[in-house]
């Protein structure tokens, strides 16, 4: 990475730290690219690979009074998705209790009680916000975010013009972003771009 791409990134940072959500949005851009190879080494699950990459940007939102003080964003990003990849993968032995005693092997995350409530916290306010959608506009936002269907399979399904869905889709969007921004927590909308297909 040369020296301007690094003094970019950081500069992202240091607005993303004072709330800049288009800076989020640019960063999330640069670095979707780079950790989904990354983590589909690590799961099988394209569900899984979603679930690690949300929640790394989630983390970074949630930490990001710590940005201005990061030097190399690059390593910083690819250990919260490390990070998580832990997380996910205590949970899945846990459920699967595929090892006695795992979990006392397992080095305690600083503020990982704190982050996991906030976490649910969003979660939350997103499941109240589409809640709230039009009935259209909540069946097509589930039949892409929940279900995994492409606009084109959306449009097929319900004999409209992919258009429409995607128009429909992005209006979903500006709605929840509104709620969310409401609730003081406009950044969280950006997420929800990576579950649209």
């Amino acid at each position: 990475m040369s020296t301007h791409q690094a003094y970019n990134e950081k500069e992202l940072l240091i607005r993303i730290a004072e709330g800049d959500e288009a800076a989020f949005s640019i960063l999330f851009g640069i670095y979707l690219g780079k950790l989904k190879p990354f983590v589909e080494k690590l799961v099988v699950s394209e569900d899984d690979t979603r679930e690690i990459i949300q929640e790394t940007f989630v983390r970074l939102w949630l930490s990001r009074d710590k940005l201005p003080h990061v030097e190399h964003p690059s390593a910083y990003i690819f250990r919260i998705a490390a990070n998580q990849y832990h997380m996910y993968l205590r949970r899945r032995l846990s459920q699967e209790r595929a090892v006695a005693g795992y979990e006392k092997t397992v080095q305690p995350m600083s503020d990982n009680t704190e982050h996991t409530l906030r976490l649910h916290e969003l979660q939350r306010l997103v499941q109240d916000a589409i809640s709230r959608l039009p009935e259209k506009r909540r069946i097509i936002f589930h039949m892409s975010r929940n279900e995994g269907m492409s606009i084109r399979e959306i449009a097929a399904t319900l004999n409209l013009s992919p258009k429409t869905v995607k128009n429909t889709l992005f209006t979903a969007l500006g709605n929840i972003r509104q709620y969310l921004a409401a609730a003081g927590e406009a950044g969280w909308w950006l997420i929800l771009l990576f579950l649209i297909r």
